[in-house]
């Protein structure tokens, strides 16, 4: 009777420690996991400043000067070109679709524009 629990106390004292140890390993594994990930992150974050950096340097007012003068004929604005909000058109107004009982959209006459 002894010796089949002193064999049971061995077994759980092996299940035990291989339990732990098991335990042990994946936090190990998932503490490194963690580090590549942050560094995945301080990476990732890197490249950003950097094309953030580029795109300040592509932007700069006086290479986008530069450029236009070399590759563009613009002209100075001309105070003909400058019109008042009523010249321009008028927006179409909107008109929401209508839905039949099946479910099925269909888009209705829309109405003229008033007069203004």
């Amino acid at each position: 009777m002894v010796r089949i629990l002193n064999v049971l106390a061995v077994l759980a004292l092996l299940g035990s420690a291989i339990y732990a140890y098991s335990i042990k390993y994946e936090t190990i594994f998932h503490a490194e996991r963690i580090v590549k990930l942050k560094h995945e992150i301080k990476a990732e974050q890197d490249r950003i400043a950097t094309m953030r950096a580029e795109y300040s340097y592509l932007t700069r007012p006086e290479r986008v000067q530069a450029l236009t003068e070399k590759f563009l004929d613009l002209q100075p604005l001309s105070l003909r070109q400058i019109v008042s909000l009523d010249a321009l058109p008028r927006r179409p107004e909107r008109v929401a679709p209508v839905v039949d009982a099946a479910g099925a959209e269909s888009a209705p006459n829309p109405a003229p524009n008033p007069a203004r």
